[in-house]
């Protein structure tokens, strides 16, 4: 839960979470995760939704912070009522994803977070709406160190798994 002292630490290479603003190291964007609305598929019988207000018809599950629904709702051109703070909260994606899957309400969770059941089908997205997220994930290595052959295997390594060009 540190973050890797790359200049006097072990460490060779980080994945970083946060603005991209590493001064003094080689930074490459892995990803930036984006905001999506799931429900369990017994939710949302009908189908999609048609608009993003549509989703205040639901309950909705909260992010730990009560953040997400407002910033998505604000993103998508609804003015977040004070009912889109309201609902049951949990501490992180997992759980979010855990109490969309049991049919609880409608959850905004990372991209990334819910692709497995996503995939799987144990949910689905309410509404085709993302809202890219202000904070994404970067591999950082300290510039002198790039050209090291196992440095550098790894860096592209996980370039090419990320799906970077």
């Amino acid at each position: 839960m540190q973050l890797a002292d790359l200049a006097s630490g072990p460490a060779d290479v980080a994945i970083r979470h946060g603005s991209g603003r590493y001064p003094g190291l080689d930074v490459v964007s892995l990803f930036t995760p984006r905001l999506v609305v799931v429900g369990s598929p017994s939710l949302l019988v009908h189908g999609p939704l048609h608009s993003p207000a549509d989703c205040l018809r639901y309950p909705l599950l909260q992010d730990r912070d009560r953040a997400d629904w407002p910033i998505w709702l604000e993103a998508n051109g609804v003015k977040p009522t004070r009912s889109a703070a309201k609902g049951p909260s949990y501490a992180d994606d997992a759980l979010l994803i855990q109490g969309a899957i049991a049919g609880q309400g409608l959850a905004i969770v990372r991209d990334v977070y819910a692709a497995r059941a996503l995939e799987s089908g144990s949910i689905v997205l309410a509404i085709d709406a993302p809202v890219p997220t202000s904070a994404g994930y970067f591999v950082v290595v300290r510039p002198d160190r790039i050209a090291i052959p196992k440095i550098a295997a790894f860096r592209q390594w996980i370039i090419h798994e990320a799906g970077v060009s």
